[in-house]
């Protein structure tokens, strides 16, 4: 008898000890401990950090892509520019070449006076002085100036010139010229006559 009871009395401790650390477990699980005031702002900070440098991201991927998108606006601008030329200047040059083949054809029957020794030389070597310089006939008598100057292969091709007293424009070969560096003059070997008559045809 009295090693049953002595049991028994063990055996309820037991069970209150159990009972004990279960209420403190459950006591524990449903009052979870809260953050401190410091770590709270601590994580405030965190968090207000994070938002800053996704909004700083976000303005300069911005800034990035408006100025992707301008410097492509210009790009293209230049290139509509740039094939805008292209295509004026291969027209100039196509429309040259035709006037320039039916110049030799037409023009063959003109008269060449030979040059004057003086001027054999004197050949046209580049554009220097060559815009609005005065054309004299080789026998010195003025019969317009130059407006424009046509190249072939880096090399002065022939010369428009407006003729004086409203007389037209006329396209003349370098070969038909030399320059008067001395006094800034281009000099023809063609007749005053045949130049009025070349003015009115049609390239």
């Amino acid at each position: 008898m009295k090693s049953t009871k002595t049991f028994a009395f063990l055996g309820s401790s037991s069970l209150c000890l159990v009972l004990l650390l279960s209420g403190a477990a459950l006591g524990q699980s449903s009052n979870p401990q809260t953050s401190s005031p410091a770590e709270q702002e601590q994580t405030r900070q965190l968090n207000q950090g994070i938002t800053d440098a996704n909004k700083t991201a976000d303005e300069q991927s911005d800034r990035d892509n408006a100025q992707y998108g301008a410097a492509q606006q210009r790009y293209q601008e230049q290139l509509r520019e740039y094939r805008r030329r292209v295509r004026n200047y291969e027209e100039k040059a196509a429309h040259y070449e035709a006037a320039r083949d039916r110049y030799i054809a037409a023009h063959a029957r003109y008269h060449r006076a030979a040059w004057p020794r003086r001027y054999e030389h004197r050949r046209i070597v580049d554009t220097r002085d060559l815009l609005g310089a005065r054309v004299h006939t080789y026998n010195g008598r003025s019969v317009g100036h130059v407006v424009e100057v046509a190249m072939a292969s880096g090399r002065v091709d022939a010369l428009r010139v407006t003729l004086d007293r409203g007389r037209g424009d006329v396209w003349i070969e370098a070969a038909d010229l030399r320059f008067d560096s001395d006094r800034k003059v281009v000099m023809t070997n063609l007749d005053r006559r045949d130049l009025y008559e070349m003015s009115r045809d049609s390239y």
